[in-house]
């Protein structure tokens, strides 16, 4: 879909606050990818030749010029109508509400009372434009973003309740198209309210997490944490008076993203910067989950080859015929359409894939998700998650399936420092690897890490439930236990626990762990992820793992998107042709280099190390 933007110059007398709307505008929609087209004097010929059914026309409303001194805008328009072209006209202040021309029919998007509702002036024009420029990305990406998007809001009533009302509130004024959950008044009388709190939970877009002093006391914050991190739900992170982060058990990433003082949510003009803030974090947080799922494309055109069609490439709906096995006599193909979506799956999209589809006979019709979430059937159409979707296919399709001794595959990750709203990619990274090596067979093995731990436990428990413990090693130096036996307990009764002597200090302590960990011959591959970047390299973990595992030709895979050290020596390998590495093709190598499609990554690694090379 082509979005088309009329330059203010042409339709507007004075285009001072326009300038700066379409210029915050125009930012936004290019940082996402939108195809986009301004049209000026000079480009407007040209660009009414290409205006089509799929455009959308932006076009700035003046209240105090001619008809005839528009033109040729005019004339575009026109043109666009005759397409059947979408127009959103735009209205910088209150006199210019209704188009003049050919469009005075049609509604205009009002930014004076954009303004007004959060009793702002013209200054923060910027802000509007990027609440507009969200409009045009869900339609131009109506599988990736929604503008009725579901915001969970997570607190400790005990202390965070009148900061969360306030939140709420403004949102409801701010953001009307979006939809927030705040529990005390979401959930009606009557109800059971943990069954709405899970499903409202299960079907949000994005998950934002108030965090107070008394949080890291509740179970049922940190359950919701768990719950939101294991489905890949986006994580927006907001610390209040400094809140102690490390007491946290699971934390979405290294850092909050947003930091503020209690006193802040009090002071009218400062909520409604805070809530803006907090809702565009949230769309970038939301956008990058979503973009993840154009890996998934390439994996399963890999998977299906010429068993697969496109059917509607901007809305990602594919057909998939496959011949059925394990049948005496023949039979006819599986037939299956599919669509892919990188936000919130809903029922609306499950009503308007069956409208599509109306035609076809198919024996089933999936809607995935880059979200991990349990299948269910929902009119009449089942919704599942991408990735289970591939593990089902790709074992179905492969001739042969080989047995994996106990192998293990060791994971070495840690927070980079970095920008916080792409810390949650390298959980990201972690939860997608974890479950991939789990759900091939291998036993993941890591070094105790107060974050991570917890999710690879819930990942090992919702693959293998009857025996998860025997799907994951954790190692742990003393130096870390000191004799804490309720500590202890508490890992034995979740993992395979190796503990390992201290050492006389520190440093000694950790390299012990590290060797004992990964030079053994049960050890297939490690990989690395993060890390933080030190002045002293020698003091940098990962390099030190990276030179136990050498020692035992372990082949060692370096994700650098995520950042940290890995990212440097990444690049460090990249420089030497991979030579020590692996020996693993360019093209894979690469692809962890800077790749962002971890799954993916995942199982070419595993498809790498499980052939007979190793």
């Amino acid at each position: 879909m082509r979005v088309f933007i009329i330059s203010p110059q042409l339709t507007m007398k004075n285009t001072f606050y326009a300038d700066e709307f379409n210029k915050e505008m125009v930012k936004q929609l290019r940082d996402y990818g939108v195809e986009l087209y301004e049209i000026n004097n000079k480009s407007i010929a040209r660009c009414k030749l290409q205006i089509a059914e799929d455009s959308i026309i932006i076009v700035y409303n003046e209240h105090e010029l001619e008809y005839e001194i528009f033109g040729e805008v005019q004339e575009l328009l026109k043109k666009a109508i005759e397409k059947n072209a979408q127009i959103w006209p735009v209205a910088i202040d209150k006199k210019a509400r209704i188009p003049i021309g050919v469009i005075s029919d049609k509604q205009s998007y009002d930014v004076w009372e954009q303004l007004r509702c959060r009793d702002l002036d013209e200054q923060y024009i910027g802000i509007i434009a990027k609440i507009f420029a969200r409009k045009i990305i869900a339609r131009v990406f109506p599988t990736c973003y929604c503008e009725e998007s579901e915001i969970f809001l997570s607190h400790r009533r005990i202390d965070g309740e009148d900061i969360t009302a306030k939140i709420y509130d403004k949102m409801l004024v701010q953001a009307k198209e979006l939809t927030p959950f705040r529990d005390v008044v979401n959930v009606k009388v009557g109800d059971a309210a943990q069954e709405v709190i899970d499903e409202r939970m299960k079907n949000s877009d994005v998950f934002i997490f108030i965090h107070t002093a008394r949080s890291a006391e509740s179970d049922w914050i940190l359950k919701e944490l768990r719950f939101a991190l294991l489905r890949q739900i986006p994580v927006l992170w907001v610390q209040i008076d400094n809140a102690d982060v490390n007491i946290l058990k699971i934390k979405p990433s290294d850092q909050p993203h947003l930091k503020y003082t209690t006193e802040d949510f009090f002071d009218e003009e400062k909520l409604i910067k805070i809530v803006d803030t907090m809702l565009q974090t949230a769309f970038e947080l939301i956008m990058d989950r979503s973009n993840q799922i154009l890996g998934y494309v390439d994996l399963l055109e890999d998977l299906f080859g010429d068993k697969q069609e496109v059917v509607d490439k901007e809305k990602m709906i594919y057909h998939i015929s496959v011949e059925r096995k394990g049948y005496h006599y023949p039979q006819r193909n599986i037939e299956q359409y599919y669509q892919m979506f990188g936000r919130t799956p809903t029922l609306m999209d499950a009503q308007k894939l069956n409208m599509e589809l109306n035609d076809t006979t198919a024996d089933s019709i999936a809607i995935l998700t880059n979200r991990i979430v349990s299948q269910s059937i929902r009119n009449n159409v089942v919704f599942d998650g991408i990735q289970d979707f591939y593990y089902h296919w790709n074992q179905y399709m492969a001739e042969t399936q080989k047995g994996i001794k106990t192998m293990e595959i060791v994971i070495s990750g840690a927070f980079p420092d970095s920008d916080e709203i792409f810390k949650q990619s390298l959980t990201d990274a972690l939860i997608l690897f974890a479950k991939a090596i789990i759900s091939n067979g291998y036993e993941l093995t890591f070094g105790a890490h107060p974050t991570f731990q917890e999710l690879f436990y819930e990942i090992a428990k919702e693959i293998s439930p009857q025996n998860y413990k025997e799907k994951v090693n954790m190692y742990i130096s003393e130096w870390f236990l000191s004799n804490d036996s309720e500590k202890e307990a508490e890992y034995v009764d979740k993992f395979n626990l190796f503990k390992v002597d201290k050492k006389e200090n520190l440093n000694q302590s950790l390299y012990e762990m590290r060797r004992r960990m990964i030079q053994r011959k049960e050890v297939k591959a490690l990989v690395c992820l993060g890390g933080k970047v030190k002045e002293n390299k020698k003091e940098e973990g990962i390099r030190e793992e990276i030179e136990l595992a050498q020692k035992m030709n372990i082949p060692v895979f370096v994700v650098g998107s995520v950042g940290g050290c890995s990212s440097e020596v990444a690049l460090e390998y990249k420089n030497i042709g991979w030579r020590g590495l692996n020996n693993a093709s360019l093209e894979l190598n690469q692809k962890f280099l800077d790749g962002i499609d971890y799954f993916s990554m995942a199982q070419d690694m595993i498809k790498h190390i499980s052939s007979d090379e190793y």
